[in-house]
């Protein structure tokens, strides 16, 4: 059994495809006043949302409730939990938007780091 040559323009195809989700899921989030994610689009046109680690006065609950909302908006799978290795948690939770063309698959990803002891503060 031999695997189908993929192509650059497939993977084009894909990132194009994967553009045109994410152009609809932002102007949604405007409509909405939803947070806005940081996203990624990969080569081979897989989207990734990440709720932002560095925004000024928002707390983990914070983030939980942009994380939590945007897997509610996606239809996003079951929320997966692992431990990063600076002692925090991931949290990620895949999702897939259909189009004419075949679904773009994409995960929403939180990071969460461990809380600091008085002294580290």
């Amino acid at each position: 059994m031999s695997l189908a040559h993929i192509t650059t323009t497939d993977l084009n195809g894909w990132q194009y495809r994967a553009i045109g989700v994410l152009e609809d899921l932002v102007k949604a989030g405007i409509k909405a006043e939803r947070y806005p994610l940081e996203w990624t689009i990969t080569s081979s046109g897989t989207l990734r949302g990440t709720v932002d680690p560095y925004e000024p006065g928002q707390t983990d609950n914070d983030r939980r409730a942009i994380f939590d909302e945007w897997c509610r908006v996606l239809n996003a799978g079951e929320v997966r939990q692992s431990k990063r290795f600076s002692g925090g948690i991931t949290l990620r939770a895949v999702f897939a938007q259909p189009t004419n063309c075949g679904d773009v698959r994409g995960s929403i990803v939180l990071d969460i780091d461990p809380a600091l002891d008085d002294e580290d503060a």
